[in-house]
């Protein structure tokens, strides 16, 4: 190694014991021993220094490749990236083999968001040398921000292997199998990675968020737990902590969770968007959406507050139809695409009468409300008219998610796309009509459609407009909007002749008695969320109470009702109206279906809410014999009650008004015989209803689809003007 002479860094200047300086010759040292010592300084993180060491190497070496990259690497930590690409290019052009250095130069084009620049360069690294751990941990990073997950894993598998104790490629496969949807294998990437790692604070947060999915909520509640132990402050597991309380019906503890969060970081979403959702789970509306507001401003392409915040505005009986609309419009308009509105599918075969392909798009294919409503069709749709192409965005799956994959043409998992991507796979399917399955619920997207990827898009249940410019239909039905609805919507109705659907199970609790017969005394019940019950219906609820002397109520929503906090609160709403503490049956516990439904064995009647009246429990109401009081609302959502028990055959349990609410409960209480007869029949003829009718519901939504089709074909429009 050459050597070279320092005596301009004055390295060869020393002084005497008297203080006067000593002249010595200036001290030479070999390239190595400078390059050395400029990584010595690089990695103490005195860059200035470093620097100036490789500059002056560079000045008696200018092709000096070791020089040239850690000069690059210094600009890429100051953010000078064209500088760094320059320097490291120039090292790779003096030293081709150098692996070090197109690995770091991919690194530059990572951070700049050239991924394919980048995925380029690690790779040419890897093919200089295959053990080199970085570049195939690296390329599995940027694999991972291309949405190419299986590729990141080989990649991240080979790094590995080669590295096995490094927790970031743990976490990094952690993150890749989320992606996939393998929570299996997710698990075990995090386990090992806390094997070796015990307080790796986001690997614990993402086990704990994953068996809180799962439902294991203790598990998780122990992991969050233990993750504060090492953290106290940590924003992320605090806000994991705060949802499994809450899902576990510890309100108080989760509020208090949640707000130790808050000073931490006062515009933390996540914080501000649970600090909405438990008192959501309370009942606590305007709390809820004062949160959610909060959210939306802060973060206006925040998608989970926008969607909740039209979920908890189903919930607000104060909102007119003009400011309901209003509302979904001011949330929803910004994701309009003008750009998009002449779209025409000219290659699209515009034949009336061809078999269609259909795309239903949801998270639900899995043992949910939505799904029973589906299942019918899916069960039942004509195969020679129709191809039905599923797209999941999967929370989880269970056996009834098999289901769908058998009955149906294509399912294609969508968890790893963004929304634009999901709209080009559907496009590349020639999807003809794309069902958004209830777009503000739960994992739902339905921001896909408003990248116009079929020709005809339709809303299918949610419970008020989308909002949106590109959804062309809502499917409905002639109760659920009349034809004088004064509701407001973007799409154009499609009235069903039924629209709710339920498939007839097995292994159903038999009916039981009447239990005012043994009671002596009437007992109204309501199984639906706390957040339906708003203080409208606590009133009207105290004043059949009032008129039904010793009558009781009985509410219960899993475990919502275990907690002092949560008891407390119904008490005094119902205090406040008069109603003894002694009439309240405020039950908690978190049955299996079979043991849900046995709770009926408990209620004379089923009383149900408003705005937002219960569609799944109005079913299982019905199914166990209990008639369900409903009132006529003037929009989709509290009507839902009227369509089904109409449909079931049992008009008369529909009010018009708030007195005839009233005057209905107390007539039904005041015959037993009648509510014995009514017990025993009712499960049959529900059964025997349009509501229980797969073969004919899936023939009118075919029927539906086909009539959309012709219209589209004929008029070369998204609907008929």
């Amino acid at each position: 190694m050459n050597a070279i002479n320092l005596g301009p860094l004055n390295l060869g200047n020393r002084f005497g014991a008297s203080g006067t300086t000593t002249r010595r010759r200036p001290t030479r040292i070999s390239t190595s021993d400078l390059v050395r010592r400029g990584n010595q300084l690089h990695k103490s993180g005195k860059l200035s220094e470093a620097e100036r060491i490789f500059r002056f190497v560079l000045g008696h070496q200018p092709n000096n490749p070791v020089a040239l990259l850690s000069l690059g690497i210094i600009a890429h930590q100051c953010k000078r990236f064209d500088v760094a690409i320059e320097l490291i290019t120039r090292s790779i052009d003096v030293a081709p083999g150098y692996h070090q250095a197109f690995n770091n130069l991919g690194n530059v084009y990572a951070e700049m968001d050239r991924s394919d620049e980048a995925v380029l360069n690690f790779r040419r690294a890897i093919e200089i040398n295959s053990a080199y751990a970085d570049a195939h941990f690296n390329l599995g990073v940027a694999l991972r921000k291309l949405g190419q997950i299986e590729d990141a894993v080989e990649s991240l598998d080979a790094c590995k292997k080669l590295a096995p104790r490094r927790t970031d490629v743990h976490y990094e496969l952690g993150q890749c199998h989320q992606k996939l949807g393998d929570r299996l294998q997710a698990q075990i990437a995090y386990r090992v990675l806390l094997d070796i790692d015990p307080d790796h604070i986001m690997g614990r947060n993402h086990i704990g968020r994953m068996v809180s999915i799962m439902g294991h909520l203790d598990d998780a509640v122990a992991e969050f737990r233990r993750a504060l132990e090492v953290q106290p402050d940590h924003v992320a597991t605090l806000n994991g902590l705060g949802e499994a309380l809450k899902r576990k019906g510890h309100f108080e503890e989760s509020l208090a969770t949640l707000e130790q969060a808050l000073p931490i970081d006062p515009n933390n979403v996540e914080t501000l968007s649970n600090l909405a959702s438990t008192p959501q789970s309370m009942g606590d509306i305007a709390t809820a959406a004062m949160y959610y507001d909060r959210v939306v401003d802060l973060a206006p392409h925040a998608e989970f507050a926008e969607k909740s915040s039209l979920f908890v505005a189903l919930n607000r009986p104060e909102l007119s139809s003009e400011e309901m609309f209003a509302l979904h419009r001011r949330l929803r308009s910004r994701h309009d695409r003008p750009d998009l509105r002449g779209k025409t599918f000219a290659d699209r075969s515009r034949d009336s009468d061809r078999k269609l392909r259909i795309g239903l798009l949801g998270s639900d294919f899995r043992t949910h409300v939505v799904a029973l409503n589906i299942i019918p069709l899916i069960a039942n749709y004509d195969h020679a008219k129709l191809e039905v192409f599923l797209y999941a965005q999967e929370k989880s799956t269970d056996r009834l998610t098999q289901v769908f994959k058998e009955e149906t043409d294509r399912y294609t998992s969508i968890g790893r796309y963004t929304d634009e991507e999901v709209a080009e796979i559907i496009e590349r399917d020639e999807i003809d009509i794309l069902v958004i399955l209830a777009g503000r619920f739960d994992e739902n997207r339905p921001l896909v459609a408003t990248y116009r990827p079929a020709p005809i898009q339709v809303s299918f249940h949610d419970c008020a407009t989308s909002g949106l410019e590109a959804m062309d239909y809502w499917l409905t039905d002639p109760i659920l909007h009349p034809a004088d609805t004064s509701e407001k919507f973007t799409e154009q109705l499609y009235r069903l002749p039924v629209y709710y659907q339920y498939p007839v199970q097995s292994g159903l609790p038999e009916i039981s008695a009447l239990p005012a017969l043994n009671n002596g005394f009437i007992t109204f019940g309501c199984f639906n969320k706390p957040e339906k019950i708003n203080d409208e219906v606590v009133s009207l609820w105290a004043e059949v109470l009032h008129a039904v002397p010793q009558s009781k109520l009985l509410l219960k929503y899993f475990n919502h009702y275990s907690e002092l906090l949560m008891q407390r609160r119904w008490i005094e709403k119902f205090a406040a109206h008069g109603i003894e503490e002694t009439r309240l049956l405020l039950k908690a516990k978190t049955d299996n279906r079979t043991k849900h439904l046995a709770l009926y064995h408990d209620v004379d009647i089923a009383l149900d809410p408003f705005p937002f009246n219960g569609a799944t429990t109005t079913f299982e109401s019905l199914t166990m014999g209990v008639p369900v009081v409903s009132l006529l609302g003037k929009h989709f959502v509290d009507r839902v009650a009227a369509s089904m028990v109409s449909h079931a055959g049992f008009p008369e349990l529909v009010a018009p008004d708030r007195n005839a609410y009233v005057a209905l409960a107390a007539s039904l209480a005041g015959d037993l015989d009648h509510l014995t007869d009514l017990r025993a029949a009712m499960r049959a003829r529900l059964h025997a209803s349009p509501l229980c009718d797969g073969p004919r519901y899936a023939r009118s939504i075919e029927a539906a689809f086909r009539d959309m089709w012709r219209t589209w074909c004929e008029t070369g429009n998204y609907r008929e003007k």
